[in-house]
């Protein structure tokens, strides 16, 4: 007989926000502080069932021995029930991911389920009396016949792609009928089975009177076996548990420490260094990576990080720490280091190592690095603050000249004046038509034709040459310009799309504090009428970090957006713990997947899983899939035979002007370099 018992809500839901995004890493201290406490906890609860079982004992001694085997079959039947109800959770989930995935594994797995459950309901009917056995099977079996018939059913829809047909069937009237006739068999099934066993053990139970020493001195000998089991098994997942917090501590690319495990780190220190005792951080800038990063593709940046990151570690002492800060800056928290000269000469040694040439990927490059010093307590006196000095003495280090060091100077904190005097520059340079729209192909992987063509900015300066947008952006969005930067290089697109083939669509990138804007989609519909650009070949990349900042205004600005016919897509998608919650939330047309998870997606299977969970996910929803970062074409390989659809990537072509555009057409996919 195969049973399929309670069944539980596959769309049960997920926690998300930005509570589910805090991930607090635990310390190595709490580690052993609940170790300890474990240990005396289990140690309590073996004293105090040591004197119970005594006692008991002392009244029902000469029974112990059949008394156990009925506990045994006590346990035995508690198991057989609990199997019952796992595995039948295990079909059900099986059922509503093969519907919901379309994926056939899900249906391999509950194949292999129906051995497991069949064999869970042998085990309780042995257990249960002949009567209680006979009339679980008569009470569901006509039930269960027709729930597998409608999940095989569910089952072959799925084979065939008809999702909807594998939905319908789990989602019936006769499925749910069926079910509800079968759980409630289940349910007196496992109590009668359970009932039973118990029955048996309170009868002995009550003819007992006599107490063994015997039987407490075994019990005292399974009370050590169990704490020697439970120590062993305690220094097991504490390796476990300690291993999975260094994999969460450092950073996946170099495996240094990453931004969040500083922060910790400089926080204890600052802690234990309350009395005075001082400290050093350090922040360092690669000189000269991004031309190679756009020169060679990530692939050689990558490489050059963690070299960069190798020589850094190599050139530092015991206590330390090195951690990767963010894209090419990293950190380094230097304690117990009282004098100036010593965190100089660090930064120097730091800045010779990362110097010297070096050879990665069969390419010869050159980086270096500049390096800002702030020091506790004299720049700072919490960690935010220390951050923030080393920070700005890094920034007037390489407004100095790269590859030196400088050390925090108080008169630093006047830089926002010369911030305010290049957010004017800025002003003046968009409303002077200097940022200008490049574009980068969307492209369909079948046919390596482009599809549609984001819009990247760059500032035409006049002394410096094309200024990427890493150096523009930031100012224009805590200057609050980047409403007038977005609409001036739309409208220019918009214009310059008139000489584009008419099928290509545009999307662009719109910041967090755009997105709070109720105005925004009357603004971006002005533009368009303006230039005559039709809406429906407009679409929208939004950021988790746009929309986590007020989903209550981006719910209502993007459903302004969809009723004037524009595409929504969520870009860098899986990189948020709260993406799930968006999709279910928000009415997403396309999921552009993050370039981390491209990059290793040969490298890492477990970058290859979430890409695969990704397009599947996007496939239930109706939305296309869209891969960043595609750099080679066994990457393209491996997403197209994943079913991914849409890529974009310097395989296909580098962000071009328009004037270049028309020369990109056609098939697309031997690293076209325009600019």
């Amino acid at each position: 007989m195969t049973a399929t018992p309670p069944r539980t809500d596959a769309n049960a839901p997920v926690p998300s926000g930005p509570a589910a995004a805090e991930v607090v890493l635990p310390s190595v201290a709490i580690v052993e502080k609940t170790v300890a406490k474990a240990r005396r906890t289990v140690a309590l609860a073996l004293l105090g069932a040591g004197l119970i079982v005594c006692a008991v004992l002392a009244e029902r001694g000469w029974l112990l021995r059949e008394a156990a085997g009925i506990a045994t079959q006590l346990a035995a039947a508690q198991t057989a029930a609990g199997l019952i109800l796992l595995n039948d959770e295990r079909l059900t989930m099986s059922a509503r991911m093969a519907a919901a995935t379309g994926d056939a594994a899900w249906i391999q797995r509950y194949d292999r389920y129906i051995p497991e459950i069949d064999a869970a309901i042998a085990q309780g009917s042995a257990l249960a009396p002949p009567e209680v056995a006979a009339r679980f099977d008569q009470q569901t079996r006509v039930a269960n016949d027709k729930l597998v018939a409608l999940e095989r059913y569910s089952f072959e829809a799925v084979r065939a792609g008809n999702i909807a047909s594998a939905h319908a069937a789990l989602e019936s009237a006769a499925y749910a009928e069926n079910k509800q006739v079968l759980n409630a068999g289940t349910d007196r099934f496992a109590q009668a089975m359970v009932g039973a066993v118990r029955d048996r053990l309170t009868v002995l139970q009550a003819r007992a009177d006599m107490v063994m020493v015997l039987v407490a001195a075994m019990t005292m000998a399974a009370g050590v076996l169990i704490w020697r089991r439970l120590g062993s098994s305690l220094a097991r997942s504490r390796g476990y548990f300690l291993d999975a917090q260094r994999v969460a501590s450092n950073d996946m690319l170099t495996g240094v420490a990453n931004r969040v495990s500083l922060r910790g780190a400089l926080g204890a220190e600052l802690a234990r260094s309350a009395n005075g005792q001082p400290l050093a951080l350090l922040m360092i800038d690669l000189d000269r990576f991004k031309p190679i990063n756009d020169r060679l593709g990530h692939a050689v940046g990558d490489l050059v990080l963690k070299e960069a990151a190798e020589r850094m570690g190599r050139s530092l002492r015991q206590g330390e720490l090195l951690a990767r800060w963010g894209g090419d800056e990293f950190a380094v928290l230097v304690p117990a280091c009282g004098d100036l000269n010593a965190a100089v000469a660090i930064a120097e040694r730091l800045v010779r190592a990362v110097s010297a040439p070096m050879v990665v990927g069969g390419h010869a490059v050159e980086v270096g690095a500049t390096v800002g010093v702030a020091r506790f307590p004299d720049d700072a006196r919490v960690d935010a603050e220390l951050l923030h000095n080393a920070d700005l003495a890094l920034y007037a280090a390489k407004a100095e000249r790269r590859g030196s060091v400088r050390c925090f100077d108080p008169r630093m904190v006047a830089a926002p004046s010369d911030q305010a005097l290049q957010a004017q520059v800025l002003g003046a340079a968009i409303a002077g038509g200097q940022i200008v729209p490049f574009y980068q192909p969307i492209v369909d992987l079948r046919d390596r034709q482009a599809r549609s063509l984001e819009i990247l900015s760059r500032w035409q300066h006049p002394e410096r040459g094309l200024v990427p947008p890493a150096e523009f952006i930031p100012l224009a969005e805590s200057s609050g310009q980047i409403g007038a930067l977005t609409l001036a290089v739309l409208r220019q697109a918009c214009v310059d799309a008139r000489g584009f083939d008419p099928a290509l669509r545009l999307s662009i990138n719109i910041a967090a504090a755009q997105l709070e804007d109720a105005a925004l989609a009357p603004l971006l519909l002005a533009v368009l009428q303006e230039t005559g650009f039709d809406p429906q070949r407009l679409e929208i990349e939004l950021t988790e970090h746009a929309l986590v900042r007020d989903i209550g205004a981006a719910r209502g600005v993007i459903a302004a957006l969809k009723a004037a016919g524009m595409t929504i897509a969520l870009d860098d998608f899986g990189t948020g713990y709260s993406s799930l919650a968006y999709l279910s939330d928000l009415p997403f047309d396309k999921l552009k997947i993050d370039r981390s998870f491209v990059r290793t997606l040969r490298e890492r299977a477990e970058s290859a899983k979430v890409v695969a969970a990704i397009i599947g996910l996007s496939r239930s929803l109706g939305a296309q899939v869209i891969a960043e970062g595609v750099e080679t074409e066994g990457d393209a390989q491996a997403l197209q035979r994943l079913g991914c659809e849409l890529a974009q990537g310097y395989l296909f072509a580098r962000p071009m002007p328009a004037a270049a555009v028309a020369r990109a057409t056609g098939r697309l996919g031997v690293g076209l370099v325009v600019a």
